[in-house]
């Protein structure tokens, strides 16, 4: 399910456990009675089955996304994840108190709000920094079907983070610089191999961190980009002085490229050479009048 739906869910059962807890308390809690006791405690009652069934829920489709997705969890998922679970036997032994053990029943306040606590430190874990997290997020426009869609870029990097490292280094990936169709043409690969470890989401936000990272515009030369794969592609084989030690001409240089490619095809596709020969052209280049 959409992040922002669950994050929407999430919020939406803190604000009614917040009402909730408001109504017990002020109904037994101010120093003069209310007027309307039957009205308070028939709002705590309605907004405690609404937490219920809807934290019941929430439950439901984190179980049905964690049995569909088994990834390894960061320490902050499963904090998040405990204190989720946490609240059941707290509501749990609450309802207990409250349906058969009246003896207990002044200290229902106290155990509302040890639920809420437990309810906001589990809420403001993931979902509060879900939108923090939103607000600061870089997007990229990218064409789907022919139509132009604002994909989450920063969100697109936490896909590559966690699913493209399950099946292989990320090294694999931050090595490449791709022009859009290329990158493409390589998630639709690597999810043929596996349909279901991509959403269709989450293959759309992946491309545009791609793309928008480590993509190459064919109608742009840009030498940052060109600089970018030498550093990452010829130390593979020679320090990296053995480049930028030198000045040589385009011709030169084109010839030096295409040599490389010859010990190594896999080494550069086709538009990353053209953007390593227009970085060294333009930054290492050889003047006549050193000739």
């Amino acid at each position: 399910m959409n992040p922002k739906i669950t994050t929407s869910l999430a919020f939406g059962l803190l604000i009614i456990g917040i009402v909730a807890v408001l109504f017990i308390i002020i109904l037994p809690g101010r120093n003069k009675k209310t007027h309307y006791p039957d009205f308070f405690r028939q709002g705590h009652r309605i907004a405690g089955y609404a937490f219920f069934v809807l934290y019941i829920f929430i439950c439901y489709l984190m179980s049905l996304k964690i049995t569909r997705d088994p990834i390894t969890w960061s320490a902050k998922d499963a904090i998040h994840a405990y204190l989720g679970l946490a609240i059941f036997p707290l509501l749990v032994a609450k309802i207990c108190v409250a349906r058969g053990f009246k003896k207990y029943y002044p200290r229902l306040p106290i155990y509302g709000m040890i639920v809420m606590v437990a309810v906001y430190l589990t809420v403001i874990m993931n979902g509060g920094y879900f939108l923090l997290t939103l607000a600061r997020s870089q997007y990229i426009v990218l064409l789907q079907q022919g139509k132009p869609v604002k994909v989450n870029a920063s969100e697109g990097r936490k896909v590559v983070q966690t699913k493209c490292s399950s099946c292989h280094s990320l090294e694999r990936v931050y090595s490449h610089f791709k022009t859009a169709a290329e990158w493409r043409d390589y998630v639709a690969r690597m999810r043929a191999k596996d349909p279901l470890r991509l959403s269709d989401l989450e293959e759309l936000q992946a491309l545009g961190f791609l793309i928008k990272n480590l993509g190459i515009d064919e109608q742009k030369m840009d030498a940052q980009v060109g600089m970018k794969i030498i550093l990452n592609k010829c130390h593979l084989c020679h320090t990296l002085e053995r480049v930028f030690q030198q000045k040589r001409t385009q011709s030169d240089w084109l010839k030096v490229i295409e040599t490389m490619r010859a010990f190594d095809p896999q080494l550069l596709s086709d538009s990353e050479a053209r953007q390593v020969h227009y970085y060294l052209s333009k930054m290492l280049l050889k003047q006549k009048i050193d000739s």
